[in-house]
């Protein structure tokens, strides 16, 4: 893949180390950028041009490449390994670039915004010892007075105090919406991936290589049920029937799903015809097991499809099918 288009898939990744190793390699390339355009500012005493610029264009040629790079199969260790990396380049800038204390002071606080956007709460109190080296390092090799080095007294406070609230307030945000994510693609009476979820899982089976099956379960007499003791003891049917599936499924590989009303389907990746006319009549007949609130017994007709290279809705209207013609032979999966 080539380097632009994996900027443009990483730009787009939701997943929380993608995020932070894009937001990085971003403000190395902004903080490049703005080194160069530091050159041209009037400058204090001390100041290098030729080692800035070195600096400079290190940050804007590793930007790009950090926001290239697979995050998400890369251990957070190694992520967090940018941050001695950053503070160096920092360093070797604050003892290039002369005595501006607020060029000393201001790509410090980019690193623990970094810190506080994208990476865990405490990451900013971890890296704390760094900072105290970054920071002094400089200032000792240049005969700081004192008073300038007192000065990291109140900067670290406000660096720790950023990068915390920050961490807490993303935290909180990545919360809400995970909490929204499973309300949009979750059945709330069962817990079970809703009709999209579902669909969007096994689109995505399909399209890849290798056999997938689906089965699909109608609940048979499931209106009288609810008509003779009302909605909640037909909710407590739909609770029960949800419960049997999950414990048929294969833990981390097969789905189970409510659709609509007591309609039900679970899929079977890698799994052929056979074996899921097997897995529908493990299901059936643990159904069957149930009983509602005055001990009916719960009945369920289930339909089997499995292929290679089908598309999803045709996959999932051909299991359909065949739940309707179970329903002509009671406790049979067609």
């Amino acid at each position: 893949m080539s380097l632009l288009r994996r900027l443009r898939a990483n730009a787009r990744d939701p997943h929380p180390a993608t995020v932070s190793g894009f937001t990085v390699g971003v403000m190395f390339c902004l903080c490049g950028l703005y080194t160069f355009f530091t050159i041209l500012l009037p400058t204090p005493p001390g100041f290098h041009v030729g080692a800035v610029s070195l600096i400079g264009l290190s940050a804007v040629l590793g930007g790009p490449v950090l926001m290239a790079l697979p995050w998400a199969r890369i251990p957070t260790a190694a992520r967090l390994m940018i941050a001695p990396v950053a503070m160096t380049l920092i360093a070797l800038h604050n003892v290039a670039a002369g005595s501006d204390a607020f060029r000393y002071g201001m790509f410090f606080f980019l690193v623990f915004v970094w810190f506080g956007l994208g990476e865990p709460r405490g990451t900013s109190l971890r890296m704390s010892p760094l900072l105290v080296i970054a920071y002094l390092t400089p200032l000792i090799m240049r005969h700081a007075s004192a008073s300038d080095l007192a000065s990291l007294s109140y900067t670290l406070p406000l660096y720790l105090t950023v990068g915390e609230l920050l961490a807490w307030r993303t935290d909180r945000l990545r919360q809400l919406q995970e909490r929204l994510r499973r309300l949009a693609e979750h059945d709330s009476l069962t817990g079970l991936p809703n009709r999209a979820a579902f669909m969007a899982a096994l689109q995505d089976r399909c399209a890849a290589p290798g056999p997938v099956a689906v089965l699909f379960f109608d609940l048979d007499g499931f209106k009288q049920i609810n008509d003779r003791l009302g909605h909640a003891a037909g909710d407590d049917v739909l609770v029960q029937v949800a419960g049997a599936l999950r414990e048929i499924a294969r833990p981390g590989l097969d789905l189970p799903a409510r659709l609509a009303g007591d309609e039900f389907v679970m899929l079977l990746p890698e799994t052929s015809a056979t074996e899921a006319q097997a897995t529908a009549g493990r299901a059936v007949r643990r159904l069957g097991e149930l009983r509602a609130a005055d001990g009916t017994p719960v009945r369920a007709s289930a339909g089997v499809a499995a292929g290679q290279g089908i598309a999803a809705d045709q996959l999932l209207a051909r299991a359909d099918t065949a739940m309707y013609a179970a329903k002509h032979r009671p406790e049979t999966a067609a």
